[in-house]
């Protein structure tokens, strides 16, 4: 019974250890958000906008230009609502590929990380993960974006 009970006071000890541990995703949002990796979401945003039907409408209406102007103000206000979720959606993306070790390691020494040359050669693999994880959030931004861009342009 004593050895019982010395096990679950060793357990009980290690709990507090266990719980703080950053998980892989954690310590991946952590790299994102020290190195900026997720700021690819606005010229992202642009590309795909610029490629739809409702912005050659809003082109044919206005102009390339102001256009441009008109779609990249939109999507610039929807940003900061979305930017949290791509970043996460991306730090999933890379917790699944890399692991915790080389991730914090990645983190702690940046480009000097004996893994950054395995972080540029895994982006085969991070990048359909994170398209798979991301459309439907880039959709729904860009729908607002050129919903709320197409209706400057319409007479009220």
């Amino acid at each position: 019974m004593k050895k019982i009970i010395s096990y679950v006071l060793v357990f009980l000890s290690l709990v507090p250890t266990i719980s703080m541990a950053a998980s892989s995703e954690d310590i991946a949002l952590t790299l994102i958000q020290k190195y900026r990796f997720g700021q690819n979401l606005a010229p992202i945003s642009y590309q795909v906008a610029s490629q739809t039907q409702t912005y050659r409408m809003i082109v044919n209406k206005v102009g390339e230009q102001k256009a441009q102007s008109i779609v990249k103000s939109e999507i610039d206000k929807l940003i900061p609502k979305y930017q949290n979720q791509w970043n996460k959606n991306l730090a999933s993306s890379y917790a699944q590929v890399i692991s915790p070790e080389k991730l914090q390691s990645l983190v702690e020494e940046g480009p000097s990380s004996k893994y950054s040359g395995e972080l540029k050669t895994r982006q085969s693999e991070i990048g359909p993960l994170m398209q798979s994880k991301s459309t439907g959030l880039l959709n729904e931004m860009l729908t607002k974006a050129m919903a709320s861009a197409f209706s400057q342009i319409t007479p009220k």
